[in-house]
């Protein structure tokens, strides 16, 4: 028994000097928001994973927003579109059309976004994904979060789209594919 504390002991103290300073980094990055689609269950589409960090600011001023498109693809062209919402403004003039060219070497390609609001509450920034191979093309949206200022409840809008049956419609950017079979 007076062996096992004697081992132990060391242990002890080692994993308590550790934990001490992880805690101090996650208070000093409380403003960043992070988040990935990895491992997440996802609809037949574009492979195409995303994931992001978000600052959260104050109204007015400026955040960082950094993107990564990764895909598991390994030839082919991939389209980003980019819109934001309309209390966004975009301070870097990032380009609302992207593209890369996935080679097996370069599968993960990097956006940096600069934006800022002047009203508080969560905004979004959209992508619309396609990975283009040969005369195939599939597509994958994403929604990426900005934080502004005090996120307070967003009162339900009087104006929701209802189908006859009473369902909520939401209603999304998308783009239709046509093929006519002979």
């Amino acid at each position: 028994m007076k062996k096992t504390k004697l081992l132990l002991a060391p242990l002890l103290i080692v994993m308590g000097l550790q934990a001490k300073p992880t805690e101090e980094t996650k208070v000093e990055n409380s403003n960043i928001k992070s988040g990935t689609t990895l491992g997440h269950y996802q609809k037949p589409g574009a492979p195409i994973d995303m994931s992001y960090d978000s600052t959260k600011v104050n109204a007015g001023e400026v955040s960082d927003i950094n993107i990564t498109l990764t895909t598991s693809a390994t030839s082919g062209t991939m389209h980003v579109s980019i819109t934001f919402d309309e209390a966004i403004k975009n301070v870097n003039n990032t380009e609302e059309n992207l593209t890369f060219e996935v080679t097996p070497e370069q599968r993960s390609f990097p956006i940096n976004i600069q934006a800022s609001s002047d009203i508080d509450g969560l905004h979004y920034i959209r992508l619309l994904t396609k990975v283009d191979k040969g005369t195939a093309s599939k597509l994958r949206a994403f929604a990426v979060p900005m934080y502004v200022g005090d996120l307070k409840p967003k009162a339900k809008s009087a104006n929701i789209m209802k189908a006859m049956s009473g369902e909520n419609i939401s209603v999304s950017k998308a783009v239709e594919t046509i093929e006519v079979i002979e």
